[in-house]
């Protein structure tokens, strides 16, 4: 039995089964691009730590399989280790092996997280970009709430409440293959600002079901939206975003704005570390951006912690420490 062959087995019988949809998803794509390129034509029987070795070597060098790759990072060769890694251990369980040979190599996660804190003005081109492009309320709502790229589109108009001004997220909610996909009901519920729920309505504006009359009647019954809409839809299928078009409509706005080394996911870390420069205790963060334990916040922004003296030399070089507090007055304005 090959690599492949063991690979796909191990997908329908243990992943798909005890993976959610994103996990699964992401693990196939790991495979499909990483693994099975470089190792799904090698017999287990044939699959040695020096086999394993050479593999990690040359993804870590050149990238995937693809022409014109280049090297992989820490984070991604993480990754591609502990899934293979995974997949044997079952291996071993099912009898095909006697010893794992991913096993002889590691590779450490990252204590803190790696984020490009955006400046004020870097803040303010931004949005002002959205705006133009006619994505504002999308990515207004990141900025200013840390919300996931995953739990961004999957958000329904029945999520928002109006008149507490809060927002319900779903936690066990996906889209997969353009798709919502419900698997549980754990949620956690956060504060928006009068702007941002004024933007969202503005947003639910734009589609036609929606009219004066209907907002009036949402607002007298607990201000609550239709739950088969979408809160953010593709304006041409009416189905979810998916997260590659979501990260095309990001990186159109840092173009629009003349931005550069700007993630999605440092909209994220921009909401969290300002936050905490705006007062916010850990476990409210934490339970804001939706961490399982608020030492996982405490890990992840300890450089940022206000209560931690720090030399400037200790800052860290995305912005400097009266940057970082201009952009948190700045979120704060928004949050006002």
């Amino acid at each position: 039995m090959t690599l492949r062959e063991y690979i796909l087995f191990w997908q329908e019988t243990y992943d798909r089964h005890q993976s959610r949809p994103t996990t699964y998803a992401a693990h196939n794509y790991v495979f499909k691009n990483h693994i099975l390129p470089g190792l799904g034509d090698v017999l287990l029987s044939e699959l040695t730590s020096e086999r394993v070795g050479e593999f990690l070597e040359e993804r870590k060098h050149f990238g995937n399989h693809r022409p014109g790759s280049s090297g992989l990072g820490g984070e991604t060769m993480r990754h591609i280790h502990r899934l293979l890694q995974q997949c044997l251990d079952q291996a071993i369980r099912d009898g095909l092996l006697t010893e794992n040979p991913a096993k002889a190599f590691r590779y450490r996660k990252s204590t803190t997280v790696k984020a490009n804190i955006m400046t004020p003005l870097e803040m303010e081109d931004y949005l002002d970009a959205a705006e133009r492009l006619s994505y504002l309320p999308m990515f207004m709502l990141a900025l200013t709430t840390g919300l996931r790229q995953g739990e961004l589109i999957a958000l329904k108009w029945s999520d928002l409440d109006i008149e507490k001004r809060t927002l319900t997220i779903a936690e066990n909610r996906a889209v997969v293959r353009r798709e919502l996909v419900e698997y549980g009901s754990q949620t956690r519920t956060i504060a928006l600002t009068p702007e941002v729920i004024d933007i969202l309505i503005r947003e639910h504006d734009k589609h036609p079901s929606l009219t004066l009359e209907v907002v009036d009647l949402l607002i007298m019954e607990r201000s609550k939206h239709p739950s088969s809409l979408l809160m953010f839809m593709h304006p041409a299928t009416l189905k979810p975003y998916s997260p590659q078009m979501v990260r095309r409509m990001h990186n159109e706005i840092i173009k629009e704005a003349g931005l550069d080394r700007i993630r999605f996911t440092d909209l994220r870390h921009t909401c969290a570390v300002l936050s905490l420069w705006n007062g916010m205790e850990t476990k409210e963060l934490a339970r804001m951006l939706g961490h399982y334990r608020p030492t996982i916040t405490r890990q992840n922004y300890e450089p940022y912690l206000q209560h931690k003296a720090k030399k400037d030399a200790d800052i860290p070089k995305e912005a400097t420490q009266r940057e970082l507090q201009q952009a948190a007055n700045a979120l704060d304005n928004l949050l006002k």
